[in-house]
């Protein structure tokens, strides 16, 4: 842990001086940001060397260029010199952060403790494999360990990133795991609190008044627990009104198309469920970068005018811009389209205020737009052109979610931002101070900056009740998905939000009956973060779980319920070559198939056949060839296969060794021990004198 936290201190430091420059209008002077700055920055420039075979993807190399970067920052120190001389006064809020980042990230590595092993009910699996081969590899794209033979096709720069920071703090792939979720949970506390802090400072007019000082901080705060541990309505109304004792934290999860049942399932989480839930999936590890977008788009929306030319069409914040949205994209493909959106909508109306000419107004904002999209193309293109997307076909949903269940999970948040809207729209009314435009250009910044994130929110709930993304699943599940990519950005869009209006109505002088609601409404908001606390003490056991482990070993779920197959894949992380295709059985998604090339980072013939659908499937959504037929021979070579059409298999897929245990006897009837005992040399093997069932690896020829 302390390596950890080490590492991450070292690569703020080394980027600090850029993000103070760019974001001098946060009051830590971007303290809490420069930590992904100084880890993406260097993992990025890695990661496409690394494409390029130009440099291995080795701890040696990520620290050349995380010191040629600190240079590059050291030069930036020295020679803007005259900028950091007013630095002493934010020492302060720099030290708060730092405390509150280290306490959070202590905290979060003592609750994965109580919880550090993954299983096969989620995509635990799938993501400790990427970062196991990831950890294992020279050069990029990685080898597909479930499709031996072929690169990945999905998007996991967050799973290299993991990967990146675990060979530069020196810890092994088990402990990163639970490391990393830990770290992202601490993010999703101080990021938060980070932009709530600078939106308050900028709601504050009088700074003699001695709620000055609170008030920022109050705000900060809701932010950070609304995106940390915040619920929805979900468990106000069945935990605390309704009593519901065994309420289980997981039941937001399918909450549309449940209770009762339908023919309609929808899928709704929260940062705060990923937190607890502890896969390290694609868009769990995006939200770090989508919160450090959604700071450079505040900076952006607080900056004041370009002293200079240069300044203005080579803008730092705007190529920061287009580069995270670059790393979004390789870490979560769903995030291109929804972060390009909020960016156009905050620089559009900023540049609409900050330029008095129409033609300035629509120039530099198709500038913007340009640049970002030039730094997202050049950061994404080597990926970009090993990908293949199958999901593009946009479709009409037919059927809506039952309005009240939109109400319990969204309609408190998204009443707040009605209710900022039509008291913008009433004050417009009553002042008549002309055309719309005129109006905006006086209103605060940072109310601005609320509403645009409190209504592209909106859009992201509205949107998959009208349309979605067709993908390989059924009717029942056809919107689950972009449902659930799209309402997890609109619950970080409108954690940030509520806490804000509600706290500026309260701050402001208004009618008494307007301020009950508004603390009724605030109360609302507050039973929802019993929902993370819930949470946590269910996944714990009250922290007097059995399984507590202080090193947070991420295999010890397999170490446990299948022991053999631990033993044995211990041995073969010692004796058998990482490139070595080992073939197991192969199934569905979601289960104990797949554990060895997991486990090993050692490809397998095929793994879990759902996602390599999914991943590869047809212009038609169908299965694709390869995968349909190394399923139908997988379960043949076990079975029934002579031991001509085994060897015929072996060269074609590239075996080396064939893996025998617990989960083949499980799922087959029967296996065709003796030919395949015959195909080579039993380099490992668990049977003599052991009652259990047997483990066989096989060294074929």
């Amino acid at each position: 842990m302390i390596k950890y936290w080490g590492a991450l201190l070292i690569l703020g430091l080394t980027t600090f001086p850029m993000t103070s420059l760019i974001m001098n209008k946060f009051d830590d002077k971007g303290w809490a940001f420069s930590k992904i700055f100084g880890l993406a920055i260097p993992a990025v420039i890695l990661w496409n060397l690394s494409y390029l075979k130009i440099l291995k993807f080795t701890q040696i190399n990520a620290y050349i260029i995380i010191a040629i970067i600190a240079i590059v920052n050291l030069i930036i120190l020295i020679t803007k010199k005259e900028k950091f001389k007013n630095l002493k006064q934010n020492w302060s809020n720099i030290a708060v952060i730092e405390i509150l980042f280290l306490l959070l990230f202590i905290i979060w590595v003592y609750i994965r403790s109580f919880v550090p092993a993954m299983n096969s009910s989620t995509e635990h699996f799938m993501n400790y494999g990427f970062i196991n081969k990831l950890m294992n590899s020279e050069y990029l794209p990685i080898e597909d360990i479930w499709l031996s033979g072929n690169t990945i096709n999905y998007y996991y720069f967050g799973q290299y990133i993991s990967a990146f920071l675990s060979k530069i703090s020196f810890t092994g792939v088990e402990e990163t795991y639970n490391l990393m979720l830990a770290l992202i949970a601490a993010f999703l506390f101080v990021f938060p609190y980070s932009i709530g802090k600078n939106l308050g400072n900028s709601l504050i007019k009088d700074n003699t008044k001695k709620s000055a000082k609170v008030i920022p901080i109050i705000i900060a705060v809701m932010a950070a627990l609304a995106l940390s541990i915040g619920g929805t309505l979900h468990y106000t109304i069945h935990r605390v009104i309704l009593k519901e004792f065994n309420y289980f934290y997981a039941d937001v999860y399918n909450y549309i198309g449940t209770k009762p049942e339908t023919n309609d399932i929808g899928i709704t989480i929260t940062p705060s469920y990923m937190n607890i839930e502890g896969d390290l999936h694609a868009h769990h590890i995006d939200t770090m970068f989508a919160l450090t977008t959604l700071a450079l788009l505040l900076q952006y929306m607080l900056s004041d005018d370009e002293k200079n030319k240069i300044h203005k069409f080579l803008n730092p914040n705007i190529l920061l811009l287009g580069i995270m949205l670059g790393i979004q994209t390789m870490t979560n493909y769903w995030d291109l389209p929804i972060y390009f959106v909020i960016m156009t909508a905050v620089i559009t109306v900023k540049n609409f205020i900050k330029y008095k000419k129409v033609k300035q107004k629509i120039l530099m904002t198709l500038l913007n737009l340009v640049q970002i999209a030039l730094f997202q193309i050049i950061t994404t293109f080597l990926f970009s052109s090993n990908l293949y997307i199958s999901a593009t076909q946009v479709h009409f949903t037919g059927i809506m979610s039952p309005f009240y269940k939109l109400l319990v999970l969204w309609g408190l948040p998204v009443l707040c931002v009605l209710i900022e809207i039509c008291a913008q729209l009433y004050k417009f009314f009553k002042e008549k101070k002309g055309s719309i435009f005129k109006f905006i250009n006086e209103m605060d910044l940072a109310d601005i900056y609320i509403i645009i994130l409190g209504i592209c929110a909106i859009g992201l709930i509205i949107l998959p009740e009208i349309i979605y993304l067709k993908d390989i699943y059924s009717d029942e599940y056809k919107r689950a998905n972009t449902m659930f990519k799209l309402t997890y950005n609109a619950s970080m869009l409108l954690s940030i939000s509520t806490g804000y209006i509600l706290i500026k109505y309260l701050y402001k002088d208004i009618k008494i009956w307007n301020r009950v609601i508004v603390c009724v409404i605030l109360f609302a908001f507050l039973t929802t973060f019993g929902y993370g606390l819930n949470a946590i003490n269910y996944a714990t056991g009250n922290f007097q779980s059995v399984s507590y482990d202080i090193k947070a070993n991420a295999e010890k779920y397999i170490a446990e319920k299948l022991p053999d197959d631990y033993n044995a894949i211990q041995w073969i992380k010692q004796n058998i070559d990482r490139d070595a295709v080992i073939l197991e059985l192969t199934g569905g998604s979601y289960n104990d198939n797949a554990r060895i090339s997991a486990f090993t980072a050692n490809p397998t013939v095929l793994g879990w056949f759902g996602h390599e659908w999914i991943w590869r499937a047809k212009p038609d959504y169908s299965i694709p060839d390869a995968v349909q037929e190394r399923t139908d021979v997988i379960n043949n070579m076990y079975v029934s296969a002579t031991k001509e059409e085994l060897k015929e298999f072996i060269e074609k897929y590239n075996i080396s060794y064939i893996y025998i245990g617990n989960v083949e006897y499980k799922k087959l009837k029967e296996i065709n021990l003796k030919t395949l005992l015959s195909l080579g040399e039993v380099v490992y093997e668990k049977s003599k004198d052991y009652e259990a069932t047997p483990v066989y690896i096989i060294k074929v020829q």
